[in-house]
C-alpha cells in the first residue's frame, strides 16, 4: 500500500534537510547548524526556537547557539509573526548571497592570513641567504625560490576569490609562472671515466 501523501513530503523534506546537514559539516560548520537551516529553507512559514528545537530532536541550548550563529552568517533572519510574541526565523533563500558571505568572511580571512604568513617566511629566507655561508647558499637559493612560488599561489588564490565574489577581474598572465609545472634539476652524478682504447701495435713491415 502507497504511503499517504504527507508522509512521503515529510520523508522528503526530512532528506532535504539530512542533505544540508552533511553539506554544512563539509563546509566546516556543525551539522546541527546545516539540518536548522534545511527545515527553516523547507518549511513555508517562519519557525520558532522551540518548534525547531522540538523538530530537530536538540536542547533548547544548542537551538540558541545555532540559531544565533546562523543569524551571525546571515543564513538565517529573525521574523515578526502577527499575533505571536516569540521570535520566528526564517531561511535565507538567495544561495549565491550565502555563499559569497561565507567566503568573504571566512576564506578571504584565511587565506590573507596565509599569504602574510607565506611572506614573513620569504623575507625570513632572503635575510637568511644574504648571510649564508658558501656552504648553505645553495639551501638558501633552493629556500628562497620555493617560498616565492608558494607566495605566488597564495595571492592567486586571493585574486581568484577576489574575481569570484565580483571584486575584479583575473589577469591569468600575471601568474602564468607561478602555476607552470617546472622540472626538477637532476642529481649531479660522478661521470664515470672514458675507457681507453687499446693501443694499436705498429705492424711490423
Amino acid at each position: 500500500m502507497a504511503a499517504a501523501p504527507e508522509a512521503e513530503l515529510a520523508r522528503a523534506r526530512d532528506l532535504g534537510v539530512d542533505t544540508c546537514g552533511r553539506i554544512a559539516e563539509f563546509w566546516g560548520f556543525t551539522r546541527t547548524m546545516g539540518r536548522a537551516f534545511g527545515l527553516l529553507y523547507l518549511s513555508r512559514e517562519p519557525l520558532s526556537q522551540a518548534e525547531i528545537q522540538a523538530r530537530l530532536g536538540i536542547s533548547a541550548g544548542s537551538a540558541s547557539m545555532t540559531l544565533a550563529a546562523l543569524g551571525r552568517w546571515g543564513v538565517v533572519h529573525r521574523v515578526w509573526v502577527r499575533g505571536e510574541r516569540r521570535e520566528h526565523y526564517q531561511a535565507e533563500t538567495d544561495f549565491w548571497k550565502m555563499i559569497s558571505g561565507v567566503l568573504n568572511e571566512r576564506e578571504r580571512r584565511e587565506i590573507g592570513a596565509a599569504v602574510e604568513s607565506v611572506a614573513r617566511g620569504l623575507e625570513t629566507a632572503r635575510a637568511a641567504r644574504a648571510a649564508a655561508p658558501r656552504r648553505l647558499r645553495a639551501e638558501a637559493d633552493f629556500t628562497v625560490e620555493r617560498l616565492e612560488r608558494l607566495h605566488g599561489v597564495c595571492a592567486l588564490g586571493e585574486t581568484m576569490l577576489d574575481m569570484l565574489l565580483g571584486q575584479l577581474t583575473l589577469d591569468v598572465g600575471r601568474f602564468r609562472d607561478v602555476l607552470a609545472v617546472r622540472s626538477e634539476p637532476a642529481a649531479p652524478t660522478k661521470l664515470a671515466a672514458p675507457e681507453k682504447a687499446p693501443r694499436r701495435r705498429a705492424a711490423r713491415r
